[in-house]
C-alpha cells in the first residue's frame, strides 16, 4: 500500500481538494503541488479512496466528485483503481469522468457511463509515505463479474483484475507482438497482424500504476536510448522502463521526449520498435482495443 496522485491523462492536472476544505468540497483538476490535499490512498477495509489531508474518501453527490467523511455501504463511496480506470464497486458501469472533454483548472468531475474516453484515464504516480490502512478488504458488489454492456470490456473479475488489450498501430492495423510467444525476458517486441482468436503474446494491460505490461508474463518493455530496439524485461523502478498512453502517444515516465515507434514505418510482419524522438508520425500513433 502506497499513497499516490492522480493525474487526468486528459490535461495532466491532478485531482485536488479545492482550497484544502472539510467534508462536502469538491475535487477539481488543479495544477501539481503535492500537498496533502493532492494526496490519495486506497483503503481496503472501506472499499473507498482516501484522502491524506483529513482522511476523508473519494464520493459523487449530484454529479459532483468530491470529499465525504466515510459511511459504511454508501455507494456513491465505493471507488477503486482499475488500470487506468477509476471505477464504482457496486455498479461497473460507473467510471470517473472529467465532463464536456474540458481541460481547464476547475473543471467538473463526476461520474459517468464507461466510454474509455481520455476523459475517463487517469495516471497513478506513487509518492512516499504509508497509508494508515487496516483490516480486510471491502467486499466487492453482489456481481462477480462485469456486467457485459456495449464497449466495455467484461473478461475480468470484480476487484481490479485487469482488462486486457491490443495495442493496434494507427498506421497499419497491426499489433505489438511477444516474437513467437516466447515469455523470456530479452525477447524483442514487433509488430504482426492479429492473432483470431487473441493470443496472450499480443494481450496488454495496465498495472496500478498505469504502466503497460504484457499479459503473456507480466513484463515491461526495456529502458531504451534514442533508437535502441525494444525487448521485454522483469519490472523494475527504473522510470525509462515505465511505459504508459498519453493520447496517441506511448511513452515513459522519464520525461525523456521518446515514444514507442516503428522501426522505419515498416508496415510488414516481424517489424520492430524501438523508442525514439516523438514527432507524431503515423508509426508513432496507437491506439488500445479492448479484447
Amino acid at each position: 500500500m502506497s499513497f499516490y496522485i492522480i493525474k487526468s491523462s486528459l490535461s495532466g492536472l491532478v485531482l485536488d481538494i479545492e482550497g484544502c476544505g472539510k467534508a462536502g468540497t469538491k475535487v477539481i483538476p488543479f495544477d501539481r503541488h503535492g500537498k496533502d490535499n493532492q494526496v490519495w490512498y486506497d483503503n481496503p477495509s472501506q472499499g473507498t479512496i482516501c484522502s491524506k489531508a483529513g482522511n476523508y474518501c473519494l464520493a459523487v453527490t449530484n454529479n459532483q466528485l468530491c470529499v465525504e467523511d466515510y459511511h459504511s455501504g454508501k455507494a456513491s463511496q465505493q471507488w477503486m483503481r482499475d488500470g487506468l480506470f477509476i471505477i464504482n464497486r457496486v455498479d461497473h458501469n460507473k467510471v470517473l469522468d472529467v465532463y464536456d472533454q474540458k481541460k481547464e483548472k476547475g473543471a467538473k468531475i463526476g461520474d459517468y457511463a464507461f466510454n474509455g474516453g481520455t476523459n475517463q484515464k487517469w495516471e497513478f504516480e506513487v509518492v512516499p509515505g504509508q497509508p494508515p490502512v487496516s483490516g480486510q478488504a471491502a467486499p466487492m458488489s453482489q456481481a462477480s463479474t462485469y456486467p457485459a454492456y456495449p464497449g466495455y470490456p467484461s473478461s475480468g473479475t470484480g476487484g481490479g483484475s485487469r482488462r486486457e488489450f491490443h495495442i493496434v498501430s494507427k498506421m497499419h492495423g497491426k499489433v505489438v507482438d511477444i516474437v513467437k510467444g516466447k515469455a523470456e525476458a530479452g525477447t524483442k517486441i514487433v509488430m504482426w497482424s492479429k492473432h483470431k482468436p487473441a493470443s496472450k503474446n499480443q494481450l496488454w494491460y495496465m498495472d496500478e500504476q498505469g504502466h503497460i505490461r504484457s499479459a503473456l508474463n507480466n513484463m515491461i518493455f526495456t529502458s531504451p536510448k534514442n533508437g535502441e530496439i525494444l525487448k521485454m524485461q522483469p519490472a523494475g523502478g527504473d522510470s525509462r522502463s515505465q511505459w504508459f498512453f498519453q493520447g496517441e502517444k506511448i511513452t515513459n515516465r522519464s520525461g525523456d521526449g521518446l515514444g514507442l515507434d516503428i522501426v522505419g514505418a515498416s508496415d510488414d510482419n516481424g517489424a520492430e520498435l524501438c523508442a525514439y524522438e516523438f514527432k507524431n508520425h503515423k508509426n508513432q500513433q496507437w491506439v488500445q482495443e479492448y479484447v
